[in-house]
């Protein structure tokens, strides 16, 4: 559940002072400020909330009723905790059984960390319960997000069982080495039965004693393991449940006691490929050790070792095992030696052994002494002498006598000629060995290292292939994994080698492969010396070619180098979320910028053409989509640009919208790090185009080097017509961060580009046109009114009323300025806003978009105010405009000195829908067009699409002839040419019966009325059909978003434009809709062009006579008509008459 769309049946089932409550955009003290889902202030979470109760119980947070859980079920989930006095558990709950599987306490700061349990095996029903409490008194707060459940389904009953697996009694089939090994892998306990029969011996689940285990007396001063039951030993000493029983309250297991603790098998005779399988339960520090070892000698001087704890925290069970051979008799050593701290938390449970393993009868003791051999002589090597000081390194590969300071050793820059000091420091190739990249899988998958040829995938490395020798087929070296069918392991963990501090610079690069069969997500984790772990990147779909590039920020980490405990490291865990064929390579790993001498280039630099490839940009990888780099036209009709913006034969980056990609996919590209923005910050620039039906939207994002979250600057949505835009954004951010562009496809017809980036140092400069999107432009709260416009984003708190999105992107992103109503307001208050001061000579004509719904909509008047405080009313809108934009424009009046535009709302009395809302304000030096009239040579004017709420397209801005054939204009109307414009609707995009909405202005009621007159193009084989409407508040407000019919048209009118003209006259304030049907096929291109609105009556009569208020007067016309052709005929009648 990720709490978006509610809480999926978990329900708080508190009852004392504390509850768990859906919740967002909180505060230090009720929540996180924002998601984990979405990581913005839009985005749920359960959090908690001071209640009414009595008792000073914890929240408890329940899940639904659950079936059964496999042995592998693993709860995944989000938490973040802050404040001293905050805890949290995760516990399960088996009728009156309750079971501590996972538990925190403490401060772990604001922000959002991963964490995952193995439930374990639950052979019948079963809830969960998140409990927590913090002390309300003093800052901090507890929420939880994203809960999922990974392998928890018992094994699915195939066709058949392939001859190397083992049939379950439910023919459900499981890897042999599973069986009998204390783990109800088959789901009906029959893999855990006969063991005898199986081969299966020698087993140990320590429920009745040790078995054959036995304490071992070598180097084990005060050192033991002590069988303990359930829980007995939690939370300082043991785990809070069995293994064997997955309770608190039955079962026993083995917990590590002191400073060394040894316990020692049984023991064997000579064996080939025996393996022991064991569990263990594991929470101390790095510095401890858990090994297995491989003993045959009685002092465990010649001890092999076989396993290894990895430096991974578990608040579960893990399963082990490894495989050996030994030609003489040997006893298996689990040995747990405590690290730095005092406090450590080690359990041994189920452990078993498989056939191959032969045990003496007697357990005979093991010798002192090996037995004696011939001797004979090593073979001798030559190792170069160490000629440096002590605070010296060597550098072995360079020739002479070459010595550097020991601090540049793993510097991130090589200081050795050969560059040997950087040697098994982080960045690898993999061609010669793993260069310390370890495995540190707690499972039998492994990551290892392959070698490319024919038979594996992929069939080739990025190292070579890449290189002078792609040409070469099946050469060089990778990191894999392959997770074979029937696999129930959750994880497979690569461990990178420790690493220095590094520069707030500091990125990771790597190339990775994901087979197209799938179902798990490769992730990167950094995980630091005092066990903490940071997600830094995730992927969980397939790579479009074999090798994908990933770079992420790591960012400055500044703890001291004392070599292995205060570093970092890197995790590449590969997470399945159900079994099957997988196969994740990775490959070149590196670390660019890290030196901590390192200083960013000029900010001019980070700027790009796109003319010779991305620059210093890169691909984002947990993407679904790449940028392409094109020039001219893009492969789909009407939509994208047709040259790129520098010269106009240049190259550009853009999204490809059609097949294969789907909707909803994105792309992202990412600068390098940059500095920290300066004092007056950085202006960053970018030329974008967004033209077509079904445009997704464009963001800007900023994320910091040392945060996960991203920060949405920027924002646009669907189609902005066939033209290059520009973005300019003032950026003040002042820590280190990147820029990240973000296209979404929103359809076929979507394809988004951009060009020409660049910074500049500095504000941006001002410009004629305020969208409130980066702050008020200088417009300022006047003091001698009621109340203050405020400025906002997404949908206002009222129901019923304001807009939902602003004008500019048209997303719940983008701002406006708006004044909230209230049942406290009273008629005639005001909220004015004033412009900065234009001097006399600026402006002819002023523009700007408002929002007017709600019955209780009051007043809307724009100002101009000269200098001496004079105003002029220019403009005036009252009462419910309808649920949309609307556009107003007004004639600047003419001054001899400077002036201001000044808004005005002016409440109506108390109310709460009366939610008022202006944007993108426009001073422009030419003339206003005409009011109503457009021909679309530059813009759409006053008219709008309607948008995606009700239509399903968009009218389009066209020139010359359409991309679809046999359809549509080739020239507009008014030019008669193909560089004049027009706007169209694209019949290649959507289905048969999709309608595409454009609305006008509002018009007053005239009492000469209005003509409409519109020049139209409905040429091809499958045309729809174009209608006509008018439409009102009342109307609209009743749920009618087009009105009355006024006019309509269907079916092919040849390769011309026509002209035709609608009267209206209409009692109140109305607006006109063009509404296109779109056919059956791609040959319905339909177009509109030279629309001009006149408060006059029609020289031609329309095609559809109107049905509303003029019935009367059309009636009384053909009496009228009726009466003279009745004269006219009784004064032929009375001639006739007198000529005989």
């Amino acid at each position: 559940c990720s709490f978006e769309n509610g809480t999926c049946d978990w329900q708080d089932s508190s009852f004392g002072q504390v509850q768990w409550v859906r919740g967002r955009n909180g505060t230090l003290d009720s929540g996180p400020s924002v998601d984990n889902t979405l990581g913005t202030e839009l985005g749920w979470y359960m959090g908690l909330e001071a209640d009414r109760g009595e008792e000073m119980s914890p929240a408890a947070l329940q899940s639904p009723i659950m079936k059964e859980a496999s042995s592998t079920c693993t709860l995944h989930f989000y938490f973040n905790m802050h404040g001293e006095e905050s805890e949290l558990k995760v516990l399960l709950k088996k009728g009156p059984r309750i079971t501590t599987l996972w538990w925190l306490a403490g401060n772990s700061g604001d922000l959002w960390q991963h964490s995952n349990v193995v439930i374990g095996r639950v052979p019948h029903d079963f809830t969960l319960l998140f409990e927590a409490s913090t002390n309300f008194n003093k800052p901090g707060h507890v929420a939880v997000d994203d809960i999922d459940f990974t392998n928890c389904s018992l094994p699915a009953e195939p066709q058949s069982c392939s001859g190397n697996t083992f049939m379950c009694n439910n023919s459900a089939c499981i890897d042999p080495s599973h069986v009998c090994d204390f783990s109800d892998d088959c789901g009906d306990r029959s893999d855990e039965i006969d063991c005898e029969k199986q081969g299966v011996v020698e087993r140990c689940n320590f429920e009745q004693g040790l078995c054959s285990w036995a304490h071992s007396d070598v180097d084990t001063p005060e050192g033991d393991w002590t069988r303990q039951a359930g829980q007995e030993g939690w939370p300082r000493h043991g785990p809070p449940r069995d293994h064997t029983d997955n309770l608190a309250t039955a079962g026993s297991h083995l917990t590590a006691r002191g400073q060394i603790s040894e316990i020692l098998s049984k023991t064997l005779l000579p064996s080939f490929n025996c393996t022991v399988r064991f569990f263990y339960f594991s929470m101390s520090d790095d510095s401890a050790q858990l090994t297995a070892k491989s003993r045959t000698l009685k002092s465990g001087v010649d001890d092999e070792m076989l396993w290894i704890r990895g430096s991974s925290h578990s608040y579960s069970w893990q399963r082990a095992k490894v495989t050996f051979s030994s030609s003489v008799i040997s006893k298996i050593a689990f040995r747990y030696e405590l690290g730095d701290t005092e406090r450590g938390l080690v359990a041994l449970d189920d452990i078993s052994f498989s056939r191959e393993c032969n045990f003496d009868p007697e357990n005979s003791k093991l010798p002192e002494t090996l037995p004696t051999s011939s001797p004979h002589t090593p073979p001798v090597t030559t190792t170069p002498m160490n000629p440096c000081q002590d605070n010296e390194f060597f550098c072995r590969r360079s020739a002479g006598k070459v010595c550097i300071p020991v601090t540049l050793q793993c510097n991130y820059h090589p200081d050795c000629p050969e560059g040997e000091d950087e040697s098994g420091c982080g960045s690898c190739t993999f061609e010669n060995d793993q260069c310390l990249w370890s495995d540190a899988s707690d499972g039998p998958a492994k990551w290892q290292r392959q070698k490319a040829s024919s038979n594996t995938e992929p069939p080739e490395d990025h190292t070579i292939q890449t290189g002078d020798l792609m040409l070469l087929p099946f050469l060089g070296f990778y990191m894999t994994v392959n997770l074979s069918q029937g696999s129930t392991q959750t994880e497979a963990k690569l461990l990178s080698p420790q690493l220095k501090p590094s520069s707030p610079y500091c990125q990771l690069l790597f190339h990775f492969h994901i087979s197209a069969e799938s179902t798990g997500s490769l992730r990167v984790l950094m995980q630091q010396a005092e066990g903490g772990e940071a997600i830094l990147w995730s992927r969980s779909h397939n790579t479009v070619s074999h090798w994908a590039l990933a770079q992420m920020p790591i960012g400055l980490f500044q703890q001291t180098y004392k070599f292995p405990t205060s570093s970092m490291s890197f995790y590449f865990v590969l997470s399945l979320i159900s079994p099957g064929d997988h196969v994740v390579a990775v490959d070149d790993i590196s670390f660019i910028n890290c030196e901590t001498t390192y200083e960013p280039p000029a900010l001019s630099s980070y700027g790009c053409t796109f003319e010779d490839g991305l620059c210093v940009w890169v691909q984002g990888a947990e993407d679904e989509l790449d940028w392409s780099s094109g020039s001219g036209p893009t492969e789909t009709p009407n939509t994208g640009p047709t040259a790129d913006h520098t010269t106009g034969t240049g190259k550009y980056l853009y999204i490809e919208s059609s097949h294969p990609s789907e909707k909803e996919n994105t792309a992202q590209l990412k600068s390098l790090l940059l500095p920290p923005a300066g004092e007056n910050g950085y202006c960053f620039t970018f030329w974008y185009h967004m033209f077509g039906a079904t445009v997704g939207s464009l963001k800007m994002l900023l994320k910091s080097a040392d945060s996960s979250n991203k920060i949405l600057v920027w924002q646009q949505s669907g189609s902005q017509g066939d033209e290059w835009l520009l973005v300019q954004s003032h950026v003040t951010l002042q820590r280190v961060h990147q820029v990240i562009l973000e296209a979404t496809v929103g359809g076929e017809a979507g394809d988004i580009a951009i060009d020409d980036i660049s910074f500049i140092h500095g504000p941006c400069p001002d410009s004629d046109l305020c969208d409130f999107e980066e702050g008020s432009c200088s417009w300022q709260q006047e003091a001698s009114d009621d109340f203050d416009w405020i400025r906002k984003w997404g949908s206002t708190l009222n129901p019923n009323t304001g807009p939902e999105s602003d004008h500019t992107t048209n997303t719940p992103k983008g701002h406006y300025y708006y004044l909230p109503s209230s049942m406290e307001d009273q008629a005639g208050q005001k909220a004015l806003m004033s412009s900065p001061l234009y001097s006399e000579s600026k402006g002819s004509c002023l523009q700007l978009w408002y929002h007017m719904y709600g019955k209780g909509m009051g007043t809307l008047n724009v100002y101009q105010q000269s200098l001496d405080g004079k105003e002029v009313l220019i403009f005036s809108q009252t009462g419910d405009q309808g649920r949309l934009w609307r556009f107003a424009q007004a004639e600047l009046l003419p001054r001899i000195q400077p002036y201001r535009i000044v808004v005005e709302g002016v409440k109506t009395g108390p109310t709460l829908e009366g939610d008022m809302a202006f944007d993108d304000v426009h001073l422009t030096d030419a003339q206003c067009p005409p009011h109503g009239f457009c021909d679309f040579e530059s813009s759409f004017c006053s008219w709008s699409n309607l948008g995606g709420r009700v239509d399903q397209g968009d009218w389009l801005l066209g020139a010359g002839a359409s991309p679809n054939p046999n359809t549509g204009p080739t020239v507009d109307h008014t030019t008669n040419s193909s560089n004049g414009h027009y706007i169209y609707v694209d019949s290649s995009v959507g289905e048969w019966g999709d309608m595409s909405y454009l609305v006008s202005d509002v018009f007053q009621p005239s009492s000469r009325g209005h003509c409409l007159t519109f020049w139209y193009h409905m040429y091809g084989s499958h045309i729809g059909t174009l209608t006509v409407y008018i439409n009102d508040r009342k109307m609209h407000a009743g749920g009618n978003e087009e009105g009355y019919l006024k006019w309509t048209k269907a079916g092919n009118s040849g390769d011309q434009w026509l002209q035709d003209s609608v009267y209206i006259k209409h009692e109140e304030a109305f607006w006109f809709v063009f509404v296109y049907e779109r056919g059956k096929s791609i040959g319905g291109d339909v177009a509109l062009d030279d629309i001009t609105i006149q408060p006059s009556s029609c020289y031609s009569e329309p095609s559809v006579f109107p049905s509303n208020n003029s019935n009367a007067l059309y009636a009384g016309l053909a009496v009228g008509l009726m009466l003279l052709i009745g004269i006219t005929i009784s004064i032929f009648l009375f001639m006739l008459n007198r000529k005989w």
